[in-house]
């Protein structure tokens, strides 16, 4: 009889592809990454177990179920982006299902209570240890028609290889249950995470992967050879809120901005721009700006309205734009606001529809203010802007990296660039705006659709 050891490792070879192997040798013999071939192991084990519990059990009566599996399930609230497409996804489903019951997934139980407090119910399964099997036991409860994974812009391992390939393997495991599972609209950046490759190649058929962008469906295509869908992201079918005491209030100062022949611009930075902790370049981030909306202020009738858009200890955009406003406080006066009540992602879209424009290191806020009709200019990082801009037609010379802005005078320039070209950008944006919310409504499509999921023919190898 051969050791139950043995076994074991002829499972895990069964499970990972040699390719896989050899990419993940570094994870497998470490103990820090030892925990990713545990999961993989698991799963494959389950995946067994469950054959005949979702595919082929019999149809209920009670109310359709969606379970949600977002990009941070630590943290669901306090990031706006993760809201953003959360509300928008689970609005639009709710307009066809209007008693569908919406259950998103946490790791804490702060996460869980922001859950309830969004008016949807929390499933706390994503803890430390990690483990599939009370994921599989609670899926084979909940039973669930319908997943959704926000994908945003982790999937391509850039914070995360581990926690990319956990999210993937729950959603083929949602997809094993007998869910229509959609994958929201993601960014694919130019340096993916190798040993993620097979892990899409190997996904359900049934999983419905959606890239927010052409440039990001390029480079999966070439990475996984894996058949996808471009799409627009999913946050731009939120619907703004400008009913709110806090959207009130920001529009009356404004007004007053309006009323003294100003325009008025959002700024917003943060120090996510860095990928690792960098105190010294993001002081030198905000005296540069600082300097140089000082200036353009003055020259442009420019007024200033300083927005966040995270609120996550430690990343909150308002480190940075705290100090900011201290700095332009004492030449700007009230031509520059620090916007500091919390406001929820539809508030923040219903204030960047008043302004004349934004400038941003946020890419959902730059999604927000491109829903709204507003022009944008970006401090991009993490190579993803540049395909959002291509849904809109606009030009990259309306992006700056974190590297690029803290060289001389290069975001004076960047800045003064947009002033004088946001009212030809906002043309611009309008005019394409109601194709890419045809794009971003079809993240959700193939869950209303009748049947199996539908994925679009290749032609010639890529996605027709």
């Amino acid at each position: 009889m051969r050791p139950p050891e043995e076994d074991e490792e002829d499972d895990v070879k069964q499970l990972i592809p040699v390719p896989v192997r050899r990419q993940l040798r570094g994870w497998l013999n470490s103990a820090k990454n030892t925990p990713f071939a545990v999961d993989l192991l698991e799963l494959r084990r389950w995946q067994i177990a469950r054959k005949d519990v979702g595919v082929n059990a019999a149809p209920r009566n009670d109310p359709r179920r969606l379970v949600l599996l977002p990009s941070d399930p630590w943290s669901i609230h306090q990031s706006r982006g993760d809201e953003a497409m959360i509300e928008a996804a689970a609005g639009e489903m709710k307009r066809v299902y209007p008693d569908l019951e919406i259950y998103i997934v946490t790791a804490t139980s702060a996460a869980s209570a922001d859950v309830r407090a969004m008016g949807f119910k929390p499933l706390e399964i994503w803890k430390q240890p990690f483990s599939y099997e009370t994921v599989a036991q609670e899926l084979s409860i909940t039973r669930p028609d319908f997943g959704v994974i926000l994908g945003a812009d982790v999937l391509d391992g850039y914070y995360s290889p581990v926690d990319a390939a956990r999210m993937l393997l729950v959603a083929d495991l949602m997809a094993a249950f007998g869910a229509k599972v959609s994958v929201l609209g993601f960014s694919f950046n130019s340096r993916p995470a190798k040993a993620l490759r097979e892990v899409f190649r190997l996904l359900d058929p049934g999983v419905v992967l959606n890239l927010r962008d052409a440039i990001s469906l390029q480079r999966f295509d070439d990475f996984a050879r894996k058949r996808a869908r471009l799409v627009a992201d999913a946050a731009f079918m939120l619907t703004p809120r400008a009913d709110t005491v806090a959207v009130k209030q920001i529009a009356a100062k404004i007004a007053q901005q309006r009323e003294q022949g100003r325009k008025v611009f959002v700024f917003n930075i943060h120090p996510m721009l860095f990928k690792k902790p960098e105190p010294a370049k993001l002081e030198r981030m905000i005296e540069l700006a600082a300097d140089a909306m000082v200036r353009l202020s003055r020259q442009h009738d420019a007024s200033w309205l300083l927005l966040a858009h995270d609120y996550r200890p430690g990343i909150a955009d308002d480190n940075c734009l705290r100090p900011l406003a201290a700095r332009l406080q004492p030449a700007l006066g009230e031509h520059v606001h620090h916007v500091e009540q919390v406001l929820s992602a539809g508030e923040i879209k219903a204030v960047v529809g008043l302004v004349d424009g934004v400038i941003t290191g946020r890419m959902h806020l730059a999604i927000a203010a491109l829903g709204q009709g507003t022009p944008v200019a970006a401090i991009t990082y993490q190579d993803k802007f540049q395909g959002l801009f291509a849904h809109f037609g606009i030009s990259e010379q309306l992006l700056l990296s974190p590297a690029q802005f803290l060289v001389g005078d290069s975001f004076e320039a960047f800045l003064l660039h947009f002033l004088g070209g946001y009212r030809a950008a906002g043309e611009q944006v309008r005019q394409m705006l109601p194709d890419v919310m045809d794009l971003s409504r079809a993240n959700v499509a193939p869950l209303l659709e009748d049947g199996a999921p539908r994925i679009v023919p290749e032609v010639g190898g890529k996605v027709a």
